[in-house]
């Protein structure tokens, strides 16, 4: 590589030199001049050493830079990428050798090796170093392929890019968006069959993850077909008992695609498995995408709320349709004079609407809830003298009447959090009425909402919480929440704002806390055949802190009875286990520590489910590959014209080797060479004057 340096001359700098090269001379005329004992020959070569020494000394006092010139020659870079997914492998034109296609690509590879920097990958799923044409990925993201080449080229002389796919993608964004980025033409090779094949299948599945036992739940199913017309397939959908759905499907179109929805009952809690098929018919492309597995978790997670009501009134409505809004819980009321204790003993959370009151104190209702979450609602029928003795929030003494007292949200409240629209509008709402009296709280409580009578904000509770011990109890200290849901309706067209608020207020006071010493979860149910299977695990001591001293071992076993064992890694208090991507199928796993003494133990579940995008179309897209080539100044050639395209690389008069010239000051005295170059004269000055005689 050709190096170069130049000393930068400025006025200052030349004149500085020749007053340098001045006082050396003058320097060596005095030393040598009246010398007569040494020979004119030798006074003349001693004269120019000593000389150019003191010259040089004196220059570099000054600091001069010197520029270093180092041209890079740049050849382009030609990106090669192989698309390896299952729809190449599946869908091939007549006539297509793919033996021979994947030879002449990789003799392109070392042909142009030979004029540019070649660097290869294969896309799919992901984007690999390196060409593959097993065609075994499930997926296809061709923009992840532009997004690679820009993170790993970025700003280098990249001359085109030669894509070699069908155009099928079913992750990622627009490759059209993508290639514009690169700023390179780009080449496309046109794979696949563009060309329709016999084929019926299950294009899609809409469906919820998680249904709720007892209830029933609807799927949708997309059947397409192509070059079918006149069959007809019969679509089942089975689970653990059998066939639960049936129906024939006929194909009237050789384009046809139909949506059919299909109700299913949860019967069975845990994670279910439905297989949905249709029937093949003769002679199509593929009968892998004719079966489509799904798996639903059936959960026994509604809640149950019971609204124990002193007497009818509008706010026990209110308050069960803002509730009922999250599908999780399930409200039913019921009069205080009227339950039976089975109500109360399945229930996750009592409601108690002015109960006690001032007609009945209900005190075996209060016994039978004392050891259950609790929202009491008090109003002008309250017993605030049994209340007061019933729950450990609130006592309230002196009361004998309401009053109205209008919503203060604090902003010191940290058990839940309300939307700042919600918490704008719960401030803006009628008041409501609260008894009269003295409050007090009687032990640690969190404060949503104080009471504001009139223009004077109070420091009065009118939300208030308390979680001591296992039972959480809540206190709202006023009726009339059904003017609110009525308020919010007629200025904002919906109940939003209510609704936020008893639904989390119900949600904080129903959660159970979990008290196990040992957890193991995954960071969801259901992963994709190409996702990594990520497992968490906590472990407590007894005095509920995290720790990660002992091992966690953890077996996972499949449907098909293979077992993979496993260690979790530490991580700063806890635990993580990356499995890797492991085969389609349902998963259980045992964990298992010690600590202290004592085996613990967590069990759980988790389904891999199969990837089809790649099945669901496989028509090539070659209008694409063709978009992609023009907008950005390539071409789109077949696999039969992979020979032609040296040729239009060498033409393009974009695609050429770039100069770049490297720049770099320093200063003159940095340079080494000068320090040995002074010593070497003012070495052979005094070996001579020595030789001859002189001191």
């Amino acid at each position: 590589m050709p190096f170069l340096f130049q000393l930068q001359f400025s006025i200052g700098i030349f004149f500085w030199l020749l007053g340098c090269l001045a006082l050396g001379t003058g320097y060596a005329f005095l030393l040598y001049h009246a010398n007569r004992n040494l020979s004119a020959t030798l006074r003349k070569l001693l004269f120019v050493f000593r000389a150019l020494v003191i010259a040089l000394i004196a220059f570099l006092l000054f600091a001069p830079l010197i520029k270093f010139t180092s041209p890079t020659l740049e050849k382009p870079l030609i990106i090669l990428a192989q698309d390896n997914s299952l729809s190449i492998g599946v869908s091939k034109p007549e006539g297509f050798d793919p033996a021979g296609y994947e030879k002449r690509f990789r003799a392109l590879e070392r042909q142009l090796a030979k004029d540019y920097e070649v660097r290869s990958f294969s896309f799919g799923q992901a984007v690999s170093s390196g060409l593959k044409f097993d065609h075994n990925d499930r997926v296809t993201n061709i923009a992840s392929l532009y997004e690679g080449v820009q993170d790993r080229y970025s700003g280098r002389n990249i001359g085109a890019v030669v894509l070699a796919s069908d155009g099928i993608y079913n992750r990622g964004g627009n490759p059209q968006f993508g290639s514009s980025s690169l700023k390179a033409p780009v080449y496309t090779i046109a794979l696949g069959d563009t060309i329709p094949k016999k084929d019926i299948l299950i294009s899609n599945v809409n469906y919820n993850n998680i249904a709720y036992l007892g209830n029933r739940f609807q799927i949708e199913v997309g059947v397409d077909a192509f070059q079918s017309r006149g069959v007809s397939g019969r679509l089942t959908v089975k689970d653990h008992s059998g066939t639960v759905f049936s129906e024939v499907v006929p194909v009237n179109s050789n384009e046809f695609r139909r949506t059919i929805p299909v109700t299913l009952s949860a019967k069975a809690k845990g994670i279910q498995k439905y297989t949905i098929a249709v029937s093949p018919v003769a002679g199509e492309l593929s009968r892998e995408n004719n079966t489509q597995t799904i798996y639903v978790e059936v959960i026994d997670g509604r809640q149950n709320v019971l609204i124990l009501a002193n007497a009818p009134h509008p706010d026990i409505t209110a308050i069960k349709q803002s509730v009922e809004e999250n599908e999780n819980y399930e409200v039913r009321s019921v009069l205080a004079g009227e339950v039976a204790p089975a109500d109360i003993s399945k229930a996750d959370l009592v409601i108690l609407h002015q109960v006690p009151s001032s007609v009945n104190a209900a005190a075996a209702v209060l016994q039978q809830i004392a050891n259950k979450p609790a929202l009491f609602v008090l109003g002008a029928q309250s017993n605030t003298s049994a209340f007061s003795a019933s729950q450990p929030v609130l006592s309230i003494t002196g009361a004998g009447a309401v009053q109205e007292a209008t919503a203060n949200i604090s902003s010191d409240f940290q058990a839940f959090t309300l939307s700042e629209a919600t918490a704008t509008r719960l401030n803006n709402m009628a008041p409501l009425l609260v008894p009269f009296g003295n409050y007090g709280v009687k032990g640690p409580v969190s404060v949503l909402m104080t009471q504001q009578i009139g223009r004077v904000a109070t420091s009065m509770p009118l939300l208030t919480f308390s979680a001591q011990g296992q039972r959480k109890t809540g206190v709202l200290a006023g009726e009339g929440i059904w003017r609110w849901r009525l308020e919010d309706f007629s200025e904002n067209g919906n109940h939003d704002a209510v609704n936020e608020l008893l639904t989390k207020t119900v949600q904080y006071l129903s959660v159970r806390d979990d008290k196990r010493k040992f957890r193991v979860y995954t960071a969801k149910n259901t992963f994709d055949e190409n996702e990594r299977v990520v497992l968490n695990a906590e472990l407590y001591n007894d005095s509920y802190e995290l720790v990660n001293t002992p091992d966690v071992k953890v077996n996972l076993k499949n449907s098909a009875g293979k077992r993979y064992s496993y260690i979790f890694t530490r991580t700063r208090n806890s635990y993580i286990l990356d499995a890797g991507i492991l085969p389609p199928g349902e998963y259980s796993y045992a964990a298992s520590a010690d600590l202290g003494g004592k085996n613990h133990t967590a069990e759980g579940r988790f389904v891999i489910s199969q990837l089809q995008a790649e099945l669901q179309q496989t028509t090539a897209n070659h209008q694409l590959l063709y978009s992609l080539a023009q907008q950005s100044g390539g071409r789109m050639l077949y696999p039969d014209q992979l020979d032609r395209l040296t040729g239009l690389l060498r033409s393009n008069e974009t695609i050429k080797t770039v100069s770049y010239e490297n720049r770099r000051y320093e200063e003159l005295i940095d340079l080494k060479w000068l320090f040995f170059l002074i010593l070497a004269l003012l070495t052979v000055e005094w070996f001579l004057r020595k030789r001859n005689g002189e001191v």
